[in-house]
């Protein structure tokens, strides 16, 4: 027995496990970038066609789809139909002088036609006064006399950068934007269009 306890006392205890350190999580966090919205168009483009597209065929080619005046005014040409009562529009130089095209125009008098062109902040025809402003708080508003289209309250964006703009207008006793017209030209004439701008 001396001798078990000589070999018991002998022993050594253990010593104790050695902690293994937990691991480290590291977490990155990328943050996701905010989208930029792009819109249908600006004061210089409809869907991504520019403004100083040099005529008709250069805009087709830039949509993807054929654009062409009409017989009796060829500076003026329908782009695209959203419903009977409302359509986009696009005028050139009446003399045939200056490149590009001078304004795009979108009548809506069907009270929202689907696949209305809209702005990256979200407004175009169907859009009312209070949006617009939202929009664009530093638009100028006014009232305007149409030879033809008659009384309608404007409010125009103007684009510094590209010497354009855009001008939204309401006809008469409408509670939406019923009219659009962006470019450099825009904003100016709004009715008997086949006549020289």
């Amino acid at each position: 027995m001396a001798l078990l306890l000589a070999i018991s006392g002998c022993a050594t205890p253990a010593p104790p496990a050695a902690e293994t350190p937990a691991p480290t999580v590291t977490v990155t966090v990328t943050p996701t970038p905010t989208p930029t919205p792009e819109g249908d168009f600006d004061a210089t483009s409809l869907r991504g066609a520019s403004i100083d597209s040099a005529d008709f065929a250069a805009l087709s080619a830039a949509l993807g789809t054929p654009v062409s005046g009409i017989a009796e005014c060829p500076w003026y040409a329908e782009v695209e139909i959203y419903g009977p009562d409302a359509s986009t529009y696009a005028f050139t130089d009446p003399e045939g002088v200056e490149p590009g095209i001078f304004f795009f125009y979108t009548q809506d008098f069907s009270g929202g036609a689907p696949g209305l062109p809209r702005t990256a902040e979200g407004v175009g025809a169907g859009s009312t006064q209070a949006e617009v402003l939202a929009a664009y708080p530093s638009a100028i508003v006014d009232t305007y006399e149409d030879i033809s289209a008659g009384s309608m309250t404007r409010l125009t964006v103007e684009d510094a950068a590209s010497g354009s703009r855009i001008v939204f207008a309401l006809t008469d006793g409408s509670p939406v934007v019923n009219l659009v017209q962006w470019g450099p030209r825009a904003g100016t004439q709004w009715a008997h269009l086949c006549l020289p701008l």
